[in-house]
């Protein structure tokens, strides 16, 4: 069963020399792939959970982040921006 959610996206700080698509997402177990949508050009981009987001004060609206190759790949201008996400359990 496919699960399909949307949220905000954001940025994995310091990921600028690596140009490996990964995400940090808040409930998908590491090493799931995942299709994530730019909401706003419908660019697309597979990734590859490698942890899970922080479950900080900053994070608590964040559904994704994502490597810099992964956020220069859907087009994103803004610091955080929608998506939507779906994957695989």
């Amino acid at each position: 069963e496919e699960i399909v959610q949307t949220g905000l996206a954001e940025l994995i700080e310091g990921t600028s020399e690596n140009r490996k698509y990964l995400a940090l997402h808040a409930t998908a177990k590491v090493g799931t792939i995942m299709k994530v949508r730019n909401e706003m050009n419908n660019q697309m981009v597979m990734v590859r959970v490698i942890g899970q987001i922080p479950s900080t004060g900053d994070n608590d609206k964040i559904l994704i982040k994502l490597s810099k190759a992964a956020y220069n790949r859907l087009g994103a201008i803004d610091k955080r921006f929608r998506v939507e996400v779906s994957y695989m359990p």
